[in-house]
């Protein structure tokens, strides 16, 4: 399945975080504990001109409207509540 996001859009998919520490202990619930998340953009609407597809951002999950595509879990979100691309 194909979701072409309309507009000032971004479709992303939210990348998994390392949740063991360096000795390789299992934090359980370690979501939601204030750590930024970070997601890679699937793909743009024609009004958006900063990110681009594959790159890597932070945003505000919070206004990240979730949908689901195939069997994965992602989120619709305007370019303005992107906060950060992560430059390699």
């Amino acid at each position: 399945m194909n979701v072409q996001p309309l507009h000032d859009k971004v479709l992303v998919a939210e990348n998994s975080r390392e949740n063991t520490t360096e000795s390789g202990i299992v934090i359980q619930g370690a979501a939601g504990m204030g750590e930024s998340k970070s997601g890679t953009v699937l793909a743009i609407g024609p009004d958006v001109t900063e990110v681009k597809v594959g790159d890597v951002v932070y945003l505000m999950w919070s206004k990240a409207a979730v949908v689901k595509v195939g069997d994965a879990q992602r989120v619709i979100i305007k370019q303005e509540d992107i906060v950060a691309v992560l430059e390699s």
